[in-house]
Protein backbone atom coordinates (compact mmCIF):
# COMPACT_ATOMS: atom_id res chain seq x y z
CA UNK A 1 0.00 0.00 0.00
CA UNK A 2 0.95 3.67 -0.34
CA UNK A 3 -0.46 6.91 1.23
CA UNK A 4 0.85 10.42 1.60
CA UNK A 5 0.13 12.74 4.90
CA UNK A 6 1.81 15.45 7.02
CA UNK A 7 4.28 14.27 9.15
CA UNK A 8 2.97 16.07 12.10
CA UNK A 9 -0.61 15.15 11.79
CA UNK A 10 0.51 11.61 11.83
CA UNK A 11 3.37 11.64 14.22
CA UNK A 12 0.50 13.13 16.95
CA UNK A 13 -2.25 10.68 16.19
CA UNK A 14 0.66 7.84 16.49
CA UNK A 15 2.04 9.24 19.61
CA UNK A 16 -1.90 9.42 20.97
CA UNK A 17 -2.42 5.85 19.66
CA UNK A 18 0.85 4.60 21.94
CA UNK A 19 -0.72 6.08 25.10
CA UNK A 20 -2.66 3.09 24.99
CA UNK A 21 -0.18 0.66 24.86
CA UNK A 22 1.73 -1.19 28.39
CA UNK A 23 5.42 0.28 29.33
CA UNK A 24 6.55 -3.08 29.24
CA UNK A 25 4.77 -6.00 26.78
CA UNK A 26 5.50 -10.04 26.80
CA UNK A 27 3.27 -9.91 23.84
CA UNK A 28 3.99 -8.28 20.40
CA UNK A 29 0.30 -7.15 20.01
CA UNK A 30 0.68 -5.15 22.50
CA UNK A 31 3.42 -3.43 21.45
CA UNK A 32 3.01 -2.80 18.00
CA UNK A 33 0.37 -0.44 16.50
CA UNK A 34 -2.05 -1.45 12.71
CA UNK A 35 -1.84 0.79 9.86
CA UNK A 36 -5.06 -0.05 7.94
CA UNK A 37 -5.54 1.98 4.57
CA UNK A 38 -8.94 1.88 3.08
CA UNK A 39 -11.33 4.46 1.52
CA UNK A 40 -8.88 7.50 1.33
CA UNK A 41 -8.75 7.03 5.21
CA UNK A 42 -5.61 5.57 7.15
CA UNK A 43 -6.69 4.00 10.31
CA UNK A 44 -4.50 3.61 13.40
CA UNK A 45 -5.43 0.53 15.97
CA UNK A 46 -3.45 -0.09 19.42
CA UNK A 47 -4.56 -2.16 22.21
CA UNK A 48 -3.08 -3.58 25.12
CA UNK A 49 -5.74 -6.30 26.44
CA UNK A 50 -8.01 -4.65 28.28
CA UNK A 51 -8.06 -1.07 26.16
CA UNK A 52 -8.14 -0.63 22.52
CA UNK A 53 -7.64 3.07 20.98
CA UNK A 54 -8.60 3.44 17.34
CA UNK A 55 -8.10 6.74 15.20
CA UNK A 56 -7.62 7.96 11.83
CA UNK A 57 -6.53 10.53 9.12
CA UNK A 58 -7.48 11.46 5.86
CA UNK A 59 -5.30 10.75 2.58
CA UNK A 60 -5.78 11.22 -1.19
CA UNK A 61 -4.66 7.63 -1.77
CA UNK A 62 -6.66 5.36 -3.27
CA UNK A 63 -4.87 2.34 -2.11
CA UNK A 64 -5.88 -0.45 0.49
CA UNK A 65 -3.72 -2.87 3.00
CA UNK A 66 -2.55 -2.98 6.18
CA UNK A 67 0.82 -3.25 8.40
CA UNK A 68 1.94 -3.99 11.45
CA UNK A 69 4.40 -1.68 13.18
CA UNK A 70 6.64 -1.58 16.03
CA UNK A 71 4.85 1.56 17.92
CA UNK A 72 7.46 2.97 19.85
CA UNK A 73 10.06 2.60 16.99
CA UNK A 74 7.38 4.61 14.37
CA UNK A 75 6.62 7.01 17.04
CA UNK A 76 10.51 7.80 17.55
CA UNK A 77 11.32 8.29 13.77
CA UNK A 78 8.27 10.22 13.53
CA UNK A 79 9.30 12.64 16.33
CA UNK A 80 12.59 13.11 14.21
CA UNK A 81 11.87 14.19 10.91
CA UNK A 82 10.87 17.29 9.77
CA UNK A 83 7.12 18.87 9.72
CA UNK A 84 6.29 18.36 5.94
CA UNK A 85 4.59 15.80 3.79
CA UNK A 86 5.92 12.58 3.35
CA UNK A 87 5.31 9.33 1.31
CA UNK A 88 4.67 5.99 3.00
CA UNK A 89 4.92 2.64 1.48
CA UNK A 90 5.14 -1.14 1.96
CA UNK A 91 6.78 -3.46 0.17
CA UNK A 92 6.63 -7.31 0.54
CA UNK A 93 10.00 -9.15 1.45
CA UNK A 94 9.81 -12.53 -0.37
CA UNK A 95 8.73 -15.92 0.97
CA UNK A 96 7.15 -14.94 4.49
CA UNK A 97 4.38 -12.58 5.77
CA UNK A 98 7.25 -9.23 6.58
CA UNK A 99 7.36 -6.21 4.68
CA UNK A 100 9.35 -3.04 4.84
CA UNK A 101 7.59 0.06 5.28
CA UNK A 102 9.36 2.81 3.38
CA UNK A 103 9.00 6.63 4.60
CA UNK A 104 9.76 9.27 1.98
CA UNK A 105 10.32 12.40 3.01
CA UNK A 106 11.93 13.79 -0.53
CA UNK A 107 15.31 14.62 1.16
CA UNK A 108 15.22 11.32 2.55
CA UNK A 109 14.38 7.44 2.92
CA UNK A 110 13.97 5.11 5.93
CA UNK A 111 13.11 1.63 6.14
CA UNK A 112 11.62 -0.07 8.90
CA UNK A 113 10.24 -3.77 9.19
CA UNK A 114 6.43 -4.99 9.59
CA UNK A 115 3.80 -7.30 9.47
CA UNK A 116 1.25 -7.88 6.57
CA UNK A 117 -0.15 -10.30 9.12
CA UNK A 118 -3.97 -8.25 10.01
CA UNK A 119 -3.73 -7.84 13.65
CA UNK A 120 -7.17 -9.33 14.96
CA UNK A 121 -9.68 -6.81 16.72
CA UNK A 122 -12.13 -8.59 18.29
CA UNK A 123 -13.68 -6.01 20.03
CA UNK A 124 -17.93 -7.11 19.73
CA UNK A 125 -20.71 -4.47 19.04
CA UNK A 126 -22.23 -3.01 22.47
CA UNK A 127 -25.08 -2.23 23.31
CA UNK A 128 -24.53 0.90 25.70
CA UNK A 129 -27.13 1.77 28.23
CA UNK A 130 -26.53 5.28 28.38
CA UNK A 131 -24.38 8.29 26.44
CA UNK A 132 -23.87 11.59 27.07
CA UNK A 133 -21.49 14.65 26.05
CA UNK A 134 -18.71 16.83 28.05
CA UNK A 135 -17.38 19.58 26.05
CA UNK A 136 -13.51 19.50 26.15
CA UNK A 137 -12.92 21.86 29.26
CA UNK A 138 -15.54 19.79 31.10
CA UNK A 139 -14.04 16.50 30.49
CA UNK A 140 -10.44 18.39 31.52
CA UNK A 141 -12.07 20.16 34.51
CA UNK A 142 -13.18 16.49 35.72
CA UNK A 143 -9.60 15.03 35.25
CA UNK A 144 -8.14 17.82 36.73
CA UNK A 145 -10.35 17.79 39.87
CA UNK A 146 -9.65 14.40 41.10
CA UNK A 147 -7.41 12.17 38.98
CA UNK A 148 -4.69 13.70 41.48
CA UNK A 149 -6.02 11.90 44.24
CA UNK A 150 -6.22 8.16 42.37
CA UNK A 151 -4.52 5.42 44.51
CA UNK A 152 -1.42 4.02 42.85
CA UNK A 153 -1.54 0.89 45.17
CA UNK A 154 -2.13 -2.21 42.94
CA UNK A 155 -3.28 -4.03 45.72
CA UNK A 156 -6.71 -1.64 45.80
CA UNK A 157 -8.25 -1.97 41.93
CA UNK A 158 -11.15 -0.14 42.83
CA UNK A 159 -9.33 2.98 44.53
CA UNK A 160 -6.82 3.36 40.91
CA UNK A 161 -9.89 4.45 39.55
CA UNK A 162 -12.51 7.27 39.07
CA UNK A 163 -15.87 6.62 40.28
CA UNK A 164 -18.86 7.70 37.79
CA UNK A 165 -21.58 7.73 39.86
CA UNK A 166 -24.73 8.96 37.54
CA UNK A 167 -28.01 10.45 38.15
CA UNK A 168 -30.24 11.52 35.71
CA UNK A 169 -29.36 15.51 36.50
CA UNK A 170 -25.98 15.21 37.26
CA UNK A 171 -22.62 13.33 37.04
CA UNK A 172 -20.40 12.49 39.74
CA UNK A 173 -16.58 11.51 39.62
CA UNK A 174 -15.03 10.78 43.02
CA UNK A 175 -11.21 9.67 43.57
CA UNK A 176 -9.45 8.60 47.05
CA UNK A 177 -6.28 6.99 48.13
CA UNK A 178 -7.44 6.25 51.69
CA UNK A 179 -5.46 9.75 52.88
CA UNK A 180 -7.21 12.48 50.77
CA UNK A 181 -10.32 12.42 48.90
CA UNK A 182 -12.15 14.63 45.99
CA UNK A 183 -15.62 14.60 44.84
CA UNK A 184 -16.40 17.10 42.20
CA UNK A 185 -20.22 17.43 40.87
CA UNK A 186 -21.37 18.22 37.31
CA UNK A 187 -24.91 19.31 36.12
CA UNK A 188 -25.61 17.03 33.37
CA UNK A 189 -28.18 14.93 31.70
CA UNK A 190 -26.69 12.02 31.62
CA UNK A 191 -29.42 9.45 29.75
CA UNK A 192 -29.79 7.38 33.08
CA UNK A 193 -32.80 6.76 34.66
CA UNK A 194 -31.51 5.15 38.19
CA UNK A 195 -28.64 5.92 39.89
CA UNK A 196 -25.82 3.59 38.22
CA UNK A 197 -21.85 3.66 39.72
CA UNK A 198 -19.38 2.21 37.29
CA UNK A 199 -14.88 2.38 38.26
CA UNK A 200 -13.08 3.37 35.06
CA UNK A 201 -9.68 2.84 35.14
CA UNK A 202 -7.72 6.37 35.77
CA UNK A 203 -5.30 5.70 32.89
CA UNK A 204 -8.31 5.72 30.43
CA UNK A 205 -9.12 9.35 31.94
CA UNK A 206 -5.40 10.18 31.22
CA UNK A 207 -5.10 8.72 27.96
CA UNK A 208 -8.12 10.38 26.82
CA UNK A 209 -6.88 14.03 28.32
CA UNK A 210 -3.72 13.79 26.71
CA UNK A 211 -5.73 12.79 22.99
CA UNK A 212 -8.18 15.69 23.29
CA UNK A 213 -8.20 18.51 21.36
CA UNK A 214 -9.95 21.52 22.81
CA UNK A 215 -12.64 21.90 19.44
CA UNK A 216 -13.60 18.07 20.45
CA UNK A 217 -16.13 17.71 22.55
CA UNK A 218 -16.15 13.79 24.27
CA UNK A 219 -19.25 11.19 24.04
CA UNK A 220 -19.26 8.71 27.01
CA UNK A 221 -21.01 5.57 26.34
CA UNK A 222 -21.58 2.82 29.29
CA UNK A 223 -22.75 -0.63 28.85
CA UNK A 224 -23.38 -2.26 32.37
CA UNK A 225 -23.44 -5.74 30.96
CA UNK A 226 -20.28 -6.51 28.94
CA UNK A 227 -18.39 -4.05 31.38
CA UNK A 228 -17.47 -1.40 28.87
CA UNK A 229 -16.98 2.23 28.25
CA UNK A 230 -16.73 4.20 25.20
CA UNK A 231 -14.78 7.58 24.78
CA UNK A 232 -15.48 9.16 21.45
CA UNK A 233 -14.07 12.76 20.38
CA UNK A 234 -13.11 13.50 17.10
CA UNK A 235 -11.68 10.15 14.80
CA UNK A 236 -10.84 8.51 17.69
CA UNK A 237 -12.41 6.33 19.61
CA UNK A 238 -11.30 4.31 22.61
CA UNK A 239 -13.02 1.55 24.62
CA UNK A 240 -12.10 0.36 28.11
CA UNK A 241 -12.89 -2.58 30.65
CA UNK A 242 -14.47 -0.96 33.81
CA UNK A 243 -12.85 -2.05 36.78
CA UNK A 244 -14.95 -4.81 38.59
CA UNK A 245 -14.80 -4.24 41.92
CA UNK A 246 -16.37 -2.57 45.54
CA UNK A 247 -15.85 0.93 45.19
CA UNK A 248 -15.28 1.91 49.47
CA UNK A 249 -18.62 3.82 50.85
CA UNK A 250 -16.59 7.17 50.70
CA UNK A 251 -19.56 9.09 52.02
CA UNK A 252 -19.24 7.27 55.27
CA UNK A 253 -15.97 9.69 55.28
CA UNK A 254 -16.64 12.90 54.81
CA UNK A 255 -17.89 14.73 58.43
CA UNK A 256 -21.01 15.90 58.58
CA UNK A 257 -20.11 18.31 62.20
CA UNK A 258 -17.36 20.08 61.01
CA UNK A 259 -17.79 23.34 62.70
CA UNK A 260 -14.71 25.60 62.28
CA UNK A 261 -14.55 27.53 59.62
CA UNK A 262 -11.63 29.07 57.48
CA UNK A 263 -11.25 31.30 54.40
CA UNK A 264 -8.14 32.18 53.24
CA UNK A 265 -6.72 32.77 49.72
CA UNK A 266 -5.73 29.70 47.89
CA UNK A 267 -2.89 30.55 45.89
CA UNK A 268 -1.24 32.00 48.87
CA UNK A 269 -1.55 29.45 51.08
CA UNK A 270 -0.63 27.11 48.23
CA UNK A 271 2.44 28.68 47.60
CA UNK A 272 3.38 28.81 51.47
CA UNK A 273 2.88 25.69 51.97
CA UNK A 274 4.91 24.77 49.26
CA UNK A 275 8.12 27.09 50.44
CA UNK A 276 7.79 26.30 54.10
CA UNK A 277 7.81 22.53 53.72
CA UNK A 278 11.04 22.22 51.83
CA UNK A 279 12.28 22.69 55.35
CA UNK A 280 10.16 19.56 56.83
CA UNK A 281 11.61 15.86 57.47
CA UNK A 282 9.03 14.26 57.03
CA UNK A 283 7.09 15.88 54.49
CA UNK A 284 4.62 17.78 56.62
CA UNK A 285 3.73 21.43 57.95
CA UNK A 286 2.14 22.90 61.01
CA UNK A 287 -0.87 24.52 60.62
CA UNK A 288 -1.14 27.03 64.12
CA UNK A 289 -5.01 28.91 63.05
CA UNK A 290 -5.49 31.56 65.66
CA UNK A 291 -8.28 34.42 65.35
CA UNK A 292 -7.49 35.75 61.85
CA UNK A 293 -4.33 34.85 61.77
CA UNK A 294 -2.44 31.42 59.76
CA UNK A 295 1.00 30.38 60.85
CA UNK A 296 2.76 27.13 58.29
CA UNK A 297 5.82 26.12 60.11
CA UNK A 298 7.89 23.17 59.63
CA UNK A 299 11.44 22.16 61.12
CA UNK A 300 13.83 19.70 60.38
CA UNK A 301 16.06 19.11 63.78
CA UNK A 302 18.59 17.10 62.18
CA UNK A 303 19.89 19.84 60.01
CA UNK A 304 18.87 22.46 62.50
CA UNK A 305 16.55 23.90 59.77
CA UNK A 306 13.17 25.53 60.06
CA UNK A 307 10.76 27.76 58.26
CA UNK A 308 7.39 29.83 59.10
CA UNK A 309 5.22 31.92 57.37
CA UNK A 310 1.97 34.26 58.49
CA UNK A 311 -1.12 33.90 56.23
CA UNK A 312 -3.87 35.94 56.65
CA UNK A 313 -7.56 34.41 56.83
CA UNK A 314 -10.85 34.59 58.52
CA UNK A 315 -10.69 32.18 61.27
CA UNK A 316 -12.89 32.84 64.77
CA UNK A 317 -11.00 30.25 66.84
CA UNK A 318 -7.84 28.52 67.82
CA UNK A 319 -6.37 25.25 65.96
CA UNK A 320 -2.94 23.51 65.99
CA UNK A 321 -3.45 20.66 63.03
CA UNK A 322 -0.58 18.66 61.01
CA UNK A 323 -1.21 17.56 57.35
CA UNK A 324 0.86 16.01 54.90
CA UNK A 325 2.71 19.19 52.47
CA UNK A 326 2.14 17.46 49.23
CA UNK A 327 -1.78 16.72 50.06
CA UNK A 328 -2.49 20.10 51.20
CA UNK A 329 -0.51 21.75 48.53
CA UNK A 330 -2.51 19.71 45.65
CA UNK A 331 -5.52 19.88 47.47
CA UNK A 332 -5.12 23.51 46.82
CA UNK A 333 -3.74 23.70 43.23
CA UNK A 334 -6.52 21.87 42.51
CA UNK A 335 -9.51 24.27 43.32
CA UNK A 336 -9.95 26.73 40.85
CA UNK A 337 -11.51 29.63 43.03
CA UNK A 338 -9.82 32.59 44.71
CA UNK A 339 -10.36 31.46 48.05
CA UNK A 340 -10.31 28.14 49.67
CA UNK A 341 -13.15 27.46 52.90
CA UNK A 342 -11.69 24.93 55.25
CA UNK A 343 -13.64 22.52 57.66
CA UNK A 344 -12.27 21.47 60.82
CA UNK A 345 -13.25 19.15 63.61
CA UNK A 346 -10.21 18.36 65.73
CA UNK A 347 -6.73 17.68 64.63
CA UNK A 348 -7.01 14.27 64.31
CA UNK A 349 -10.35 14.52 62.13
CA UNK A 350 -10.41 14.99 59.12
CA UNK A 351 -10.68 18.59 56.89
CA UNK A 352 -12.70 19.44 53.83
CA UNK A 353 -11.75 21.92 51.69
CA UNK A 354 -14.01 23.62 48.99
CA UNK A 355 -14.06 26.79 46.72
CA UNK A 356 -15.78 29.73 47.35
CA UNK A 357 -18.22 31.14 44.44
CA UNK A 358 -19.76 34.36 44.63
CA UNK A 359 -19.12 34.49 48.62
CA UNK A 360 -20.05 31.34 49.71
CA UNK A 361 -18.52 27.36 49.47
CA UNK A 362 -19.61 25.26 47.04
CA UNK A 363 -20.66 21.27 47.46
CA UNK A 364 -19.69 21.14 43.92
CA UNK A 365 -16.09 20.36 44.69
CA UNK A 366 -15.02 18.89 47.92
CA UNK A 367 -11.75 17.64 48.72
CA UNK A 368 -10.87 15.67 52.24
CA UNK A 369 -7.42 15.74 53.51
CA UNK A 370 -6.69 13.80 56.57
CA UNK A 371 -3.95 15.12 59.06
CA UNK A 372 -1.21 13.64 60.27
CA UNK A 373 -0.12 12.95 63.67
CA UNK A 374 2.46 15.89 65.28
CA UNK A 375 4.97 15.83 67.25
CA UNK A 376 4.60 17.92 70.38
Amino acid sequence: MKFTVELKPFADAVSNAVLALPQKATDFRFESILLTLEKKKLSLFTTDGDLAFTTSLSTESNDKGSVLLNARRLQDILRSLPDETAEFETKKKEGDSEVVFIIDTGRGKYKISGSSERQERSEKKLDFELSFTLSSKEFKDIVHKTLFAVSLDSMRPAMMGLLLELEPQHLRVVSTDGHRLSRYTQALETGSKDKLKVIVPSRVFNIVQKSLRDEDAVEISVATKAARIQFKFGATVLVASLIAENYPNYEAVIPLENDKKLVVNRAHLASTVKRVARFSSRGDVRLQLDVDTLKVSAENADEGASAEEIVPCSFKESLLIGFNAKFLEDALVHLDSEEAHFEFSTPTRATIVKPIYQGKPSDQHLILVMPVRLNT
